[in-house]
């Protein structure tokens, strides 16, 4: 076998190397440009987004701008103004700081950008062409920077295969903005994509403020403040009631120094310190903005500056339960823009088996409910868990995973045999969400269609919702959208994913694990169970029984 000689890489490829771990998709060309406006001073940002980002990136600031010089000092790796010696890592306040991030999206496309300092006799213009320089030009513009990229992985078809539909990255875009918008109340953002009317937050003299610009006032007012400080440490921020929450960390956002951080270690810490006051599983929506002094925090972790290291976790736990004391019995009010309106087929019907309509006033079963050859069913332990005997066997089904499994399969199939069965609404119902969720739920607008939901944009920061599954109760539509409008985890093209999501937040919204059952609705659960295809697991694979026979008991008794 022929040893291969250890080589010294091209300049080039180290490029493509380092851009790959910056640069994942156009949200992250985006994010870099616009901690690169923040940190020049600028007080107003406008973003162009062209195709979902994968024809355009443009970020153009009103920031101190460069001279030539220095704007061709800031296209080379490692060249940067925030560090000058190893002491500054502890003390970093900028949101840039390694000098690899433009010349990393430089390398997979085409890169210009335009800046003037305000004192420098002309601007000058830099174009680069996958990591080559092309062009540097003077150029006639107001003081600040104009930096685009055009084409991104136009030279790395493999990564632009896994770029994923217009509206999504487009969607994925945005959300950076509203990021760096929470990051920094007091600036002035706009975004401008395709020809569609902009989206604009002003400045705003506080966080609430801003918040109520990104999700609307309604749910602004549902946030609750936080504000604790221990050691040196100190928390400020915004948290949705123990009532209002989520299945992902959707509207998790948490800043450290004004910098958006997605760190796994602080979220563990974070989530933890709520556990004694919110559901376990869930999420409520939060804004938390940590201060950590110097020497407490290390930054200097990862080429796309997201994740942190924190000195003191145990400190930042203490000062979350501190934040949060008294939060256990506030509730956000039930929402009143939506309300289950009349339908064109006339009110529903309540069979009372909790898999559609209002469920049953539930109470324990009493006495065993004969179902064929399937078994009794004799009655419910811990308010989650249904007890059948059959034959020589005690089965345990967890009503939770059971009734996902069986709504996931119910819409399959109905919209398999033409489409789901819908209900038109006489009055449609408007869903407030923030610009990025907008986008998000439209992508999937044409498969929540063949669901049964009728949705539609109805400008700036909602949607209208005129139709929704017959098999879905009306009252947790509100939230069911939101959800799905937040999640941007799945591709918006496969019904499975969508039924994935509609069947896991409609069951927890219904038949959910705590709540006693009547015996009508065991029954029915069961029976419905037993009939399912792949009613083993639920969706996510999860069991959804076990079971224990006369052996299995003798054995654990010791009797064998």
């Amino acid at each position: 076998m022929t040893v291969r000689p250890i080589v010294v890489l091209s300049d080039s490829l180290i490029d493509l190397i380092a851009a790959g771990e910056v640069v994942e998709r156009p949200a992250s060309v985006l994010k870099e440009l616009i901690e690169n406006s923040l940190d020049a001073s600028a007080s107003r940002i406008t973003v162009d987004i062209q195709g979902g980002g994968t024809r355009l990136v443009q970020v153009a600031d009103n920031g101190e701008g460069l001279s030539e010089q220095n704007a061709l000092l800031a296209i080379e790796r490692h060249a940067t103004s925030k560090l000058a010696r190893a002491e500054d890592l502890e003390e970093i306040l900028t949101m840039g700081f390694r000098g690899e991030a433009l010349p990393s999206i430089a390398a997979v496309g085409k890169f210009v950008m335009e800046s003037w300092d305000g004192s420098s006799t002309s601007g000058t213009r830099v174009v680069i062409r996958n990591g080559r320089l092309s062009k540097v030009e003077p150029c006639a513009r107001s003081r600040g920077t104009t930096a685009s990229l055009e084409r991104i992985f136009q030279n790395i078809p493999a990564r632009r295969k896994f770029l994923k539909s217009r509206g999504t990255e487009m969607a994925w875009c945005l959300r950076a903005v509203e990021e760096a918008a929470l990051a920094r109340p007091d600036v002035h953002f706009e975004f401008h994509a395709d020809r569609g009317a902009p989206i604009i937050f002003p400045s705003a003299s506080n966080l609430k403020d801003r918040i109520a610009a990104l999700w609307g006032a309604a749910d602004a007012r549902g946030l609750f403040p936080l504000e604790s400080e221990l050691d040196g440490i100190r928390v400020r921020g915004f948290i949705s009631a123990p009532n209002r929450t989520y299945g992902r960390r959707s509207r998790h956002h948490v800043l450290v120094n004004r910098r958006p951080v997605r760190d796994p270690g602080l979220n563990r810490t974070i989530s933890s310190a709520l556990a004694s006051v919110y559901p376990s599983g869930r999420f409520p929506a939060l804004v938390l903005s940590f201060h950590f002094p110097a020497g407490e925090l290390d930054v200097n972790v990862h080429p796309s500056k997201r994740e942190v290291r924190v000195r003191n976790l145990p400190v930042v736990s203490t000062l979350l339960k501190m934040a949060i004391r008294g939060l256990q019995n506030v509730s956000s009010p039930v929402r009143r823009d939506y309300a289950p309106p009349p339908s064109t087929h006339g009110a529903r019907a309540s069979d009372g088996d909790g898999l559609s309509g209002t469920p049953c006033v539930s109470r324990q079963a009493t006495a065993p409910l004969p179902m064929e050859d399937r078994g009794q069913v004799i009655g419910q332990f811990l308010g989650a868990y249904i007890l059948v005997e059959a034959g020589d066997e005690l089965r345990l089904i967890d009503q939770h995973a059971a009734h996902e499994r069986i709504m996931f399969n119910r819409l399959l199939s109905l919209r398999s045999a033409g489409g789901g069965a819908s209900q038109n609404l006489i009055i449609p119902a408007l869903v407030d969400l923030s610009s990025s969720e907008v986008i998000n739920l439209l992508e999937k607008q044409d498969v929540l269609r063949s669901f049964g939901f009728g949705v539609e944009d109805f400008g700036g920061t909602q949607v209208r919702v005129t139709a929704v599954p017959a098999q879905i109760p009306e009252r947790i539509v509100y939230d069911l959208l939101k959800g799905l409008a937040a999640d941007f985890g799945r591709s918006p093209d496969l019904p499975e994913d969508v039924a994935l999501l509609i069947s896991s937040r409609a069951c927890r919204m219904s038949v959910t694990a705590g709540r006693n059952l009547s015996p009508m609705e065991m029954r029915r659960l069961v029976q419905d169970l037993e009939d399912a295809e792949a009613g083993f697991s639920c969706p996510h694979g999860r069991p959804t029984s076990v079971s224990l026979t006369r052996t299995d008991l003798e054995r654990l008794f010791k009797r064998r």
